[in-house]
């Protein structure tokens, strides 16, 4: 008897944080749409200029940009782990996924910031913008060195 490969084994060393990912993402918007459509929702917090909604809306936020930072790079790593031709696109699906939770986090916290980038309103979007340019250094780096190859000697200038 041969021990045939099917589908599901191409795919299994992928699937758990697959679906840590998607069923984190699922219920959490699930619970935004829920607790969204509450009464009084829209009510200002004393004090501040910003409503309950947008707070929900920025905690919710917050983690599934944290949900997606860690299983979807668990995800890179799994796919470079898996599959070996997908390998040196690892770091490049990382920083897909570091960008992703990046942007996610952008757009729930641009209604709590607002009033304090009122006065500067280009300064919310440049810190974000050297937020990410961190990562994307990494990247650019490690794609370069991958591309030379790592063998690639260094040669010292002497006179």
């Amino acid at each position: 008897m041969s021990k045939q490969s099917s589908v599901m084994d191409d795919l299994r060393p992928i699937m758990p944080p697959l679906i840590r990912l998607l069923a984190g993402i699922i219920v959490l918007i699930v619970i935004q749409a829920t607790v969204l459509g509450f009464p009084g929702i829209t009510a200002l917090i004393p004090t501040t200029t910003f409503t309950i909604a947008a707070l929900v809306v920025f905690t919710l936020g917050l983690v599934v940009s944290a949900i997606v930072l860690k299983f979807g790079t668990q995800l890179a790593t799994s796919l470079g782990d898996a599959y070996k031709s997908i390998r040196s696109y690892t770091p490049l699906l990382t920083w897909l996924f570091q960008m992703i939770a990046l942007v996610i986090l952008y757009n729930v916290s641009k209604p709590i910031t607002a009033s304090y980038f009122a006065t500067i309103p280009w300064a919310y979007p440049l810190i974000f913008l050297l937020i990410a340019i961190g990562p994307t250094i990494k990247v650019v780096m490690n794609t370069v060195n991958a591309l030379e190859g790592k063998n690639t000697s260094k040669h010292l200038l002497t006179n």
